[in-house]
Formats: C-alpha cells, structure tokens, sequence
C-alpha cells in the first residue's frame, strides 16, 4: 500500500511537472522584450558576481550556452521539487559543495533540461537567499528576467 502511494504521488509530480513545462515553453516563445498579456508581472532579478561568484558564473555560462534569461516564476511545492529532482539527479553530490541548477527549480523552465554545477554551499546559499529576497511576494506566472551584476 506504501509503495503504491508513493508512485501515485511521483505520477502526480510528474503529470504537474509536465504541465508546467508546457506552460513555460507557451511564455517562453513570447520575446523578452514583448508584453505577455497572460504575466501577471515582469521583474528583474539580481545576482551579486561579488556576493555569489561561482553562482553567478553559472548563470552567465547557462545563459551564454542556450538557457533562458526570462523565466516564470512558478513556487508549487510539488512542481518544484519535481524538477530539482530532474535537474541534479544527473550530479553526484560533493562533501561541502551544493548541486546548483540554472534554471533554477523554482522557475517553469528548470527541471531535466537545467545545467547543473557543484559550486561551494556558501556561494550557493548566498544566491538563493538575494533570490529568496527578490521573489518574495510575486505570484505564480511572474516573468522575471536573471541578470548578474557586479
């Protein structure tokens, strides 16, 4: 009976995951600089190269290589770790280091597809506490676009 729970709530995780990827690709061939009718709001996100150099790196190498600059912010716990799972599933976990993934899994477009990289657990906690920061308060469906900043 656990086991059976337990895969019903994983087919659960992945049909949710599945729609908010497809939601994603729906905004995402929106162009960044263009009005998306459906957003409910569009930021700017800020990372610190000073305060998190090794995540900041990793975002400007993700971008650089293909990886979405404007991202959805979608928070649904489930859906988040979802695809924190796809995402670093693929890296071994380090003594001291943390699995960073860009996108980052609180946005649509993380999941399978994000790079991932072990940067040093500060570093890491210090970009998802500006993040944390930043996104506090904006709803589901906020197209917030990632830039690094000295």
């Amino acid at each position: 009976a656990a086991r059976a729970a337990q895969a019903a709530r994983a087919a659960a995780a992945a049909r949710a995951l599945a729609q908010a990827q497809a939601r994603a690709e729906a905004l995402s061939r929106a162009k960044a600089d263009e009005e998306c009718e459906t957003c409910p709001c569009r930021r700017n996100m800020l990372i610190s190269r000073s305060a998190s150099p090794q995540a900041a790196q990793h975002i400007l190498d993700a971008q650089a290589a293909g990886q979405p600059r404007v991202l959805t912010l979608d928070k649904n716990p489930a859906n988040v770790a979802a695809r924190r799972s796809a995402a670093t599933s693929r890296l071994p976990t380090m003594p001291g280091m943390d699995r960073d993934e860009y996108p980052p899994a609180t946005f649509a477009e993380g999941g399978a597809t994000a790079s991932v990289r072990h940067v040093s657990r500060s570093d890491n906690r210090s970009a998802g506490g500006q993040m944390t920061s930043q996104l506090a308060g904006l709803p589901d469906g906020c197209r917030i676009t990632v830039m690094v900043v000295p």
